[in-house]
């Protein structure tokens, strides 16, 4: 049966199949394979059968043989065509390799061959694409200035060309230092090969630079940095840190819109500012923080368009000033900028210039200035005080400048530190000072260096301009010729020299720097008002005392009044001062010729030369020279000019001049001579307006005193020694406007009927119509008998009357303008009663009185009432004794009385009491309680409450009345409770509330109890030694109690931590 052809076919393809696979095992085991092998063994194998069987089978096997064959022959030829194929493909690549390698060795070849040519060819490109990079940077710069900038795509082409042309540089280094080494050269292809490859690739990038550059866009409107970053030293100085974060604190309270930074002129403003500028670089807070230097010479204009370059905006220099404002504010009134002017000098309107106002973009402005009006003008809301520097940080700084070497050195280091110290803690003199120092390791370099500082020379390298020429700003805006004279005469006083300010004053109206007045009382109050605008220009400080009683300059101010007022500058007056320098002999007469003003005081001068020529001297100052026992018979005769004449603190006995001298002296100044007992001259100062004889031995008044008709102010207080006056000698000073005799022992006569030669009479002192300050004392009662004298000065203005022993000094407790003190006495007399009615202040010591009401009840302006020692007082006065007028106008209560049992009787009428603010109780042990209910409703001013070692004391506010208000005392700020061993309660209710309260003492009260604390905002914590507070919340009780205090200097310190808002309410 013949089989069907596919069955055929798939037989085969398993045949083949199985012999593939003996074929690969065959060629895995390493045999020969025979690819017909197979088949000769079908052969035998069939040849074995019957002759039917072996022809079919030898058909079929003939059959698969002729396919075998023809399979192999197919392979065979495909094997053939294939191997053809690969023949051509094989010489077709070799043909284009070939092609490909020719040009390519050529190419490598010329990268060596032609690289002198290649270098040169770079470097003209080279030159062409610098000077294109000049040409823009230099049109970049051009145009920075009319707001423009490069565009990015100029600015990455300028970077790529840049970087290329240092390449180009480094390419051309080495070139040339394988030109100069041929045998370098020779010896490494491969470095050469790389270098040509270099110069080739460089040159197709610079010819790509060159191509691009015509198609980019130079230039585009430039933005304004947000912030610009300043140059500015180190500030590490911790009270310079303090006042950055004061500042930086302010920013941020929205209450804050324009802070005012000011200081004297180097004093380190301008470096505090661009300290805060570059930190708030690292913020966004602000859209533009904007920097304009202001200047002294105020241009509105300059400052508009300054302001309009830093935030890129076009204008025309025609435009008018009213369109440039228009245009700033427009720009910037939905963004918020921080405006800092620095070294204003005036105020300016800032609206005017286009800034809009602060509050409706939350802007801020700061300004630094030398003037504190400036900051007042400018409507600051808050106002910093740039100081010096302490002494251990002004020594940082110097050591820092000069350089730790020389600083350290043991042999220079003291010496520095003293010519540290002698810059006053200025750190634009210690900056100065310490660079031109720097190298210096001499011992004598640093030792001169500390004289020139001390006298006051601008001798250092630097001091002159870089110094004074700036400070001197401050002098020039003076504009007031007079002004200046007396910002200069403050030189005249020591270095460090805290100088009363009454009596600078008095010092400038005896010069005669102030002028156009009607009274020493005006010029007085000028003169107060010239004080405040220097100190407010900073060139004058408070007194360590900061009462405002003293002022001083500051140490490189005074250098400048000195450089000012020297030979050394030629404008202004000449003054030679020589004031606490040690000096046990004045300098050579011939040194004093030139001066004007002379201030050696404070010394250690023993003797005085003989006939100095001074011909030209206005003032001179011996003062506080206490070894100087006399004075020259001659030693003024060589000063016709003489206005001013200072021997105060001196130990002199006597002052004899000829006759012909002093002639135009004005002023006469011998307060403090404690050996003084007469001075004969004073009949013949005929010009003199001043003479102060205070706290001397003086005798008796020379009887030709009454010629000195010129005589303006005459002090002759705290003569304890019997002072006779000759009789009409007061009288006939037609010009007296000041005069002062309080704690002076005169032998007043007993009215005006009585008098005799040698006796003066309190009616004289009613003939002194222009008599404006009065301060006497009256030791006898007796004395005032018939003698209403105030009542018959017209002009007097402010008074200080003292009836007692002139032993007794007055408690000098009542700050007010006209006091009467009477100790002891009758004080109901018809005198007293007449000159209480037109006090101000009432003092009363030691009197034999159970109260005060006829007095109180006629002293319709009273002011200051303090009682002490009168220890049959029980009570200040019954209220129905007196009218409902009585202290209205009462400011100061001050009781010391053993015997006081309650403060008034009856009940207080409700207008009285109303304007007291302060309180002060001591060593009224007989008191039980201080206030009643009802007295309570009239202290709504009181701010000061202090009650002191009364024993008997148990309650502040008697009873427990519901009608008090919830604040009995709504403006008390000061609350002092001391050694009071019974006091048990402040007031009888659950709580009390002070909100104005800012310190709290209580000292040694072991029974007090305490109303618990409101709980609300505005009441402040307490965290005081053994005590404890706190708030209802947290409290069941009543009462919290206070422990008694271990420490006798233990107190109860409250701090008040109330919010912003009510804190600006107040200040409102």
């Amino acid at each position: 049966m013949k089989r069907s052809p596919w069955r055929r076919k798939l037989k085969r393809r398993k045949v083949m199949k199985e012999k593939r696979r003996k074929v690969m095992e065959e060629k895995r085991e390493g045999r020969r394979i025979n690819p017909y092998e197979g088949l000769e063994r079908r052969k035998k194998e069939n040849c074995k059968g019957g002759d039917e069987e072996k022809q079919e089978s030898l058909w079929r096997i003939g059959e698969e043989e002729e396919e075998e064959k023809k399979e192999a022959r197919g392979r065979e030829k495909r094997r053939n065509k294939k191997s053809f194929s690969l023949t051509c493909l094989a010489s077709s690549l070799m043909e284009n390799i070939f092609k490909w390698i020719s040009p390519q060795i050529s190419e490598e070849v010329s990268y060596v061959r032609n690289l002198k040519r290649n270098v040169e060819d770079l470097m003209e490109q080279a030159k062409t694409l610098k000077a294109q990079c000049d040409d823009m940077e230099s049109e970049g710069r051009e145009a920075s200035r009319k707001r423009m900038r490069l565009t990015n795509q100029s600015q990455t082409w300028l970077g790529h060309a840049r970087a290329n042309l240092t390449e180009i540089e480094n390419i051309k280094s080495e070139f040339d230092r394988r030109q100069a080494s041929t045998i370098k050269f020779f010896s490494n292809l491969s470095s050469t090969y790389t270098l040509g490859k270099r110069v080739v690739e460089k040159l197709e990038s610079v010819r790509q630079d060159l191509n691009k550059r015509s198609g980019i866009k130079l230039l585009a409107m430039s933005s304004p940095p947000r912030v610009m970053e300043m140059d500015v030293p180190t500030v590490g100085q911790s009270s310079s840190q303090q006042t950055i974060e004061k500042i930086w604190d302010l920013l941020h309270d929205e209450h804050t819109s324009v802070i005012c930074v000011y200081g004297m002129g180097g004093i380190g403003k301008t470096t505090l500012m661009k300290a805060i500028n570059n930190k708030l670089q690292a913020t966004g807070e602000f859209d533009y923080v904007i920097w304009v230097t202001v200047s002294k010479e105020l241009n509105l204009q300059r400052i508009q368009k300054e302001i309009m370059r830093r935030l890129h905006l076009k204008f025309d220099e025609d435009d008018s000033y009213n369109s440039r404002s228009m245009q700033l504010h427009q720009y910037l009134t939905d963004k918020r900028c921080m405006l800092i002017l620095d070294d204003l000098w005036d105020c300016i309107d800032l609206y005017t210039v286009g800034i809009p106002p602060n509050k409706n973009n939350r802007s801020r402005t700061a300004i630094t200035t030398r003037l504190f009006q400036v900051c007042n003008d400018m409507k600051a809301d808050a106002k910093i005080r740039v100081n010096a520097l302490t002494e251990a940080e002004a020594w940082d700084l110097f050591a820092a400048n000069v350089g730790e070497e020389v600083a350290h050195q043991l042999d220079i280091k003291d010496i520095a530190k003293n010519v540290a110290m002698e810059c006053g803690g200025l750190p634009l003199a210690i900056i100065v000072v310490a660079k031109a120092m720097q190298g210096e390791k001499k011992k004598e370099l640093w030792e001169d260096a500390l004289r020139a500082l001390r006298a006051s020379v601008p001798e250092i390298r630097g001091m002159e301009p870089q110094v004074f020429r700036p400070l001197k700003l401050s002098y020039d805006d003076l504009r007031d010729e007079k002004v200046k004279m007396c910002f200069l005469y403050c030189s005249l006083f020591p270095e460090d020299y805290e100088i009363g300010v009454k009596r600078l004053v008095d010092l400038w109206i005896m010069e005669g720097f102030i002028d156009n007045v009607d009274s020493l009382v005006d010029a007085s109050n000028k003169g107060h008002r010239i004080i405040e605008d220097l100190k407010r220009r900073c060139l004058l400080e408070e007194g360590i005392q900061d009462d405002g009683v003293c002022v001083k300059m500051h140490d490189i101010i005074r250098d400048l009044a000195l450089y000012i007022a020297s030979s050394s500058c030629n404008e202004g007056p000449k003054f030679l001062v020589k004031a606490n320098v040690g000096l046990n002999e004045p300098p050579p007469e011939g040194t004093w010729r030139e001066f004007e003003r002379i201030s050696l005081m404070r010394n250690v001068i023993t003797e005085l030369p003989i006939k100095p020529e001074c011909l030209n001297l206005i003032s001179l100052f011996l003062s506080e020279n206490g070894r100087i026992t006399a004075v020259p018979h001659s030693f003024f005769e060589l000063m016709p000019a003489l206005q001013v004449l200072d021997l105060s603190n001196t130990t002199i006995t006597s002052l004899l001049v000829s006759s012909h001298s002093l002639l135009n002296l004005r002023a006469l100044n011998l307060r403090h001579c404690y050996k003084l007992t007469e001075v004969p001259l004073l009949g013949q100062l005929k010009e003199l307006q001043f003479l102060d004889v205070k706290s001397s031995s003086i005798r008796s008044l020379p009887k030709e005193m009454q010629n000195l008709v010129k005589l303006k102010k005459l002090n002759m207080s705290e003569i304890f020694d019997s002072l006779t006056i000759p009789s009409n000698v007061i009288s006939g000073l037609a010009s007296l406007e000041d005069l002062r005799m309080h704690g002076t022992n005169v032998n007043w006569a007993k009215g005006s009927e009585l008098a005799v030669e040698n006796d003066v009479t309190l009616g004289e002192v009613e003939k002194l119509k222009r008599l404006t300050i009065l301060k006497i004392t009256i030791q006898d009662f007796d004395c005032v008998e018939n003698d209403v004298f105030l009542q018959q000065l017209p002009k007097l203005e402010k008074f200080k009357v003292v009836i007692g022993p002139s032993g007794v000094n007055p408690l000098n407790i009542l700050d007010c303008m006209k006091k009467v003190h009477i100790y002891g006495g009758n004080i109901y007399s018809c005198e007293v009663e007449v000159m209480v009615t037109h006090t101000e202040g009432l003092e009363l010591f030691d009197a034999d009185v159970k109260d005060v009401s006829q007095l109180v009840g006629v002293a319709n302006g009273l002011r200051m009432l303090t009682i002490d020692w009168c220890r049959k007082m029980e009570c200040i006065l019954d209220w129905s004794d007196v009218g409902e007028n009585a202290l209205q106008n009462i400011e100061k209560l001050r009781l010391s009385l053993s015997s006081l049992q309650k403060l008034f009787k009856g009940e207080v009428p409700q207008r009285c009491l109303r304007k007291l603010n302060e309180i002060v109780l001591g060593g009224c042990n007989n008191l039980k309680s201080l206030f009643s209910s009802e007295m309570v409703q009239n202290l709504d001013q009181l701010q000061t409450l202090r009650v002191m070692n009364c024993n008997g004391l148990e309650k502040i506010i008697e009873g427990h009345d519901k009608s008090l208000p919830e604040n009995p005392f709504p403006q008390l700020r000061n609350f002092v409770l001391f050694r009071l061993p019974k006091l048990n309660s402040i007031i009888r209710r659950d709580t009390l509330a002070l909100p104005s309260l800012i310190k709290l003492e209580i000292f040694e009260c072991p029974n007090l109890w305490l109303p618990k604390r409101p709980d609300t905002p505005d009441w402040p914590s307490i965290t005081p030694g053994n005590a404890t507070w706190q708030a209802n919340s947290q409290q069941s009780e009543q009462m919290q109690r206070i422990h008694p205090y271990k420490s006798s200097h233990t107190c109860c310190q409250m701090k008040n931590r109330i919010r912003k808002s009510h804190d600006k309410n107040k200040s409102n």
